[in-house]
Parts: structure tokens; C-alpha cells; sequence
């Protein structure tokens, strides 16, 4: 055969198959967007993880890769963890309840045998979480909790990100609830514009706990692939990503990290999950 005729039917049959693999990525992404409605698919790449700018445990800036997944469009919500407890119970873990119903800050009540939002909270998110708290709820619903790695990729825009100094904008009013909009409380779930990914409320509104142990030290080990986290954390904490209602600018950003005691919680901490 021809040497010009084969060249020609090799590349026939690489581009009807890019093309077949691309139909079925695609058919695979509009299935998956009926199956989980209220989740984003985060196409997977490499990202530079960090800041020069931020504090000393965002550096140095180091490339990350992340698979594909997906997130949460928005934070989970009172009405959503109401369901959970219902179903579950408000267990101890950590030495803790996953949820402080005690605190008067929670947005939860426990009325006639059953927890329920306070009048007006069922779309604001849940807060008063401990860590164990949010593991327990991502697992109960077949999820799980962020890695750190993923979280910062998926805030700063993922694959489309267009180098925002925040999730979305170069306006954190216009993207987040912070300090100085909020007015001392948190607000309902997707407000605000998402970034460019379709994610809510990344900055602002509340702390999300991710997978990770805290280190201030792991961005000189980070591996590159799907970096995890340390193994167990010398400081025993977790992390927390993207700031909250009560924090000010320097806190709201897509690289800072906070961190605390698994097992306590915080009228501005909550989550949102992965899979």
C-alpha cells in the first residue's frame, strides 16, 4: 500500500478515536451531572500550590498534579446535616459530638426527637463541625472530604482559571462574605457569584475542613501526584481552607491555610465534599 495512503488512514483512525474519547468523556460528565446535581466536575491538572505573599507555611511555591473529581457547588447546609443527624445521630468522636449542640451559635436544634435549622438557617451552612464531624457526614453520603491540594486547585478556577486574587474575582466583596460585608453572620449558600469552575462561596462565609493533617513544613516534602498530606501531623490538627465571615482580607485567600484541633469546632467552621 501506498505510503501516503497509509499516513492517511492512521490519521482517519487516531482522530475518529480522540474523537470517540472525547465523545465519551463528555457522555460520561452529562451522566455524572444528572447522577450528582448539586456537584461540579474539576477536570484534573497542574497548578503552581502556594504564595510568595502569604505567610511562611504557604511556601515555598511548589507544581502540583491533581486527578479529576468532583466538589460541592456549595458548602453543606444546615437542612443537609440535619438529615445526616437525623439518620446517624449526633455521635461522639474525638471526645466530642460531631455537632456542639450546645453552643449557642449553632444553627441546629434538636425539637420533638429531631434536629432541625433554627427558622431562616436551613440554606446557611452548618457550622459548629468538628472535623469528625464533617469526615462522618462526607462518608454517610458516599463522599469525602478535600484533600488540601484539590481545594486550593479547585478555588483558584481549576483548568480555567484566569489567575484571580480570589476564588472567582479580584473583588473578595463581590466573590465572599468577610468581615467587613458579613454583618457578623453567615450567610446562605451561593449569594455571591461562583469562580470560574461554577464552585460557591470558596472565600468567605465559613472555614472548610479538608482531609489533611496540618504541617507547617510540608510544601519542602509535597509530593507532586495527588499530594495527600503528612502521614499524622506533630501538631495534631487539620486543615482548614478559604477564611469565613468573622476573618479579614489576608485570611480570605485561595492559598492560606488554617488549621485546629480535629475535635473542636467553631461558629465559623464548616465544609463541603468531594468525590
Amino acid at each position: 500500500m501506498d505510503g501516503k495512503i497509509k499516513l492517511a488512514i492512521l490519521l482517519i483512525v487516531a482522530t475518529t478515536m480522540l474523537a470517540f474519547a472525547q465523545t465519551s468523556e463528555e457522555l460520561k460528565i452529562n451522566r455524572d451531572r444528572t447522577i450528582y446535581p448539586d456537584m461540579v466536575f474539576v477536570k484534573g491538572g497542574e497548578f503552581i500550590m502556594g504564595s510568595n505573599d502569604g505567610d511562611v507555611d504557604e511556601k515555598p511555591l511548589h507544581k502540583v498534579y491533581v486527578d479529576d473529581f468532583y466538589m460541592d457547588k456549595y458548602e453543606v447546609t444546615n437542612a443537609q446535616y440535619c438529615r445526616f443527624l437525623n439518620e446517624k445521630g449526633n455521635q461522639s468522636e474525638g471526645g466530642r459530638t460531631w455537632l456542639d449542640i450546645g453552643s449557642a451559635a449553632r444553627k441546629i436544634v434538636r425539637q420533638s426527637g429531631q434536629y432541625v435549622p433554627k427558622s431562616g438557617y436551613a440554606d446557611h451552612p452548618v457550622i459548629e463541625v468538628t472535623w469528625y464531624g464533617a469526615n462522618a457526614y462526607a462518608k454517610w453520603a458516599g463522599k469525602r472530604l478535600p484533600t488540601e491540594a484539590e481545594w486550593e486547585y479547585a478555588a483558584r478556577g481549576g483548568n480555567k482559571s484566569r489567575g484571580y486574587k480570589y476564588s472567582g474575582s479580584d473583588n473578595l466583596g463581590a466573590i465572599g462574605w468577610y468581615n467587613d460585608n458579613s454583618g457578623g453572620n453567615t450567610h446562605p449558600v451561593g449569594k455571591k457569584p461562583p469562580n470560574e469552575l461554577g464552585l460557591y462561596d470558596m472565600n468567605g462565609n465559613v472555614w472548610e475542613w479538608c482531609a489533611d493533617w496540618y504541617d507547617d513544613n510540608y510544601y519542602n516534602k509535597s509530593s507532586y501526584e495527588n499530594p495527600a498530606g503528612p502521614s499524622s501531623s506533630k501538631y495534631r490538627v487539620r486543615v482548614l481552607r478559604g477564611g469565613s465571615w468573622c476573618d479579614i482580607t489576608s485570611s480570605v485567600r485561595c492559598s492560606n491555610r488554617g488549621n485546629f484541633d480535629p475535635f473542636l469546632s467553631y461558629s465559623n467552621f464548616g465544609f463541603r465534599c468531594v468525590r
